[in-house]
């Protein structure tokens, strides 16, 4: 819970300093090849350390704890700041100026992620697959910036309907590549 609460910028060094240092529940190099195989799995790598940390130490139970523990205290200051913001925004005008301005600009960084991800998907794609499998997979990237920057919806639900695109193109891309009708 310490390292979500006090990691700025990545909670590499503070997570290194409680798991090795203070709690001494793994070596130097125990730690170090952990940290390289969770950085080869998708999502951030610290919350697959903690994951992984959690798994081995009380199964199940123990990654989810691990992953509150390092998530949900950052998330409830991050939401008592938007309380705040919020607030201030609504009783003065240079608030409401800022916060418009930060939403522009996180509304552009999504955009942007959001082409280069396109891009990076149709590049990559794959030969193998065809155009309108690469095609599909460029869609469900174009379908997101849509729901979320375009249609303003709440990003939880635009996940799940990404979710639901992606494993009906992943499916259809599977189903190609092993000759499956």
């Amino acid at each position: 819970m310490n390292v979500g609460l006090t990691s700025v910028g990545g909670a590499a060094g503070p997570l290194r300093h409680v798991v090795v240092k203070q709690r001494k529940w793994l070596s130097e190099g125990e730690l170090a090849e952990l940290f390289g195989m969770c950085q080869a799995l998708p999502g951030a790598t610290v919350v697959n350390v903690a994951v992984l940390l959690g798994d081995r130490s009380s199964g199940p139970l123990g990654a989810l704890a691990g992953v509150a523990g390092l998530c949900i205290p950052a998330l409830i200051v991050a939401l008592l700041l938007a309380t705040v913001a919020t607030h201030f925004s609504e009783t003065n005008a240079r608030f409401a100026s800022a916060e418009v301005a930060v939403t522009a600009a996180v509304a552009g960084i999504f955009i942007s992620n959001g082409i280069r991800l396109m891009w990076a998907l149709w590049r990559d794609g794959g030969a193998e697959m065809g155009p309108l499998l690469r095609l599909g997979r460029v869609a469900i990237s174009a379908l997101g910036i849509v729901l979320v920057a375009g249609l303003h919806l709440w990003i939880p639900f635009a996940v799940v309907i990404l979710v639901a695109a992606s494993l009906v193109v992943e499916r259809a891309i599977y189903r190609r590549l092993r000759g499956t009708p």
